[in-house]
């Protein structure tokens, strides 16, 4: 009897943290999951309005992986819907560049290259198709030779990630490394 007792809140002990840890996505629902935190104190201000320059620069570990950094992106959003910012005081641009750069690549470019449909096309047009303008470096491009590659059309090309960056930053984007 008391290894049973002993059995059932070893097994709840187990389980009761799995189900209250279920992710969410209040915006972006391809990508950027984020956890609900009740006992978090307000920290976001609603009257202001949020201009973030993000910085993409890694690939995933495989090519059949969404792009870690525009995971991250899109919990960033869903962060800041949570938290009661609207999407109209979202200001947000990502910049994309070194090894990052292939996630820019259309279907059809990114299964020449690597084989399959591009993994990170939904996330990035739902990002897109929620105000996130993103822009891929010009140096990457040419300098890892995906000019001459159809990419998404919901990708800017911008001369350099430096210049986005520093240009935004003067601007007072906050800057974050994705």
């Amino acid at each position: 009897m008391l290894r049973s007792i002993y059995f059932l809140l070893g097994l709840l002990l187990l389980t009761a943290p799995t189900v209250a840890q279920t992710l969410v996505n209040p915006l972006i629902k391809t990508g950027g999951g984020m956890y609900a935190v009740p006992e978090a104190e307000p920290i976001a201000d609603e009257a202001m309005t949020y201009k973030i320059v993000a910085d993409l620069s890694r690939a995933a570990d495989k090519p059949d992986s969404l792009n870690p950094g525009l995971d991250r992106l899109a919990r960033l959003v869903n962060l800041h819907i949570a938290a009661g910012i609207s999407k109209a005081k979202l200001d947000i641009v990502a910049v994309i560049h070194n090894v990052a750069g292939p996630v820019i690549l259309s279907d059809e470019a990114y299964r020449k290259r690597f084989g399959m449909a591009n993994p990170n096309t939904a996330l990035i047009n739902e990002l897109a198709a929620n105000g996130v303008k993103i822009y891929i470096c010009g140096q990457t491009l040419y300098g890892r030779k995906l000019n001459k590659e159809t990419r998404n059309p919901n990708i800017r090309v911008a001369k350099a990630a430096l210049l986005v960056l520093t240009t935004l930053e003067l601007k007072g984007y906050a800057p974050i490394s994705l």
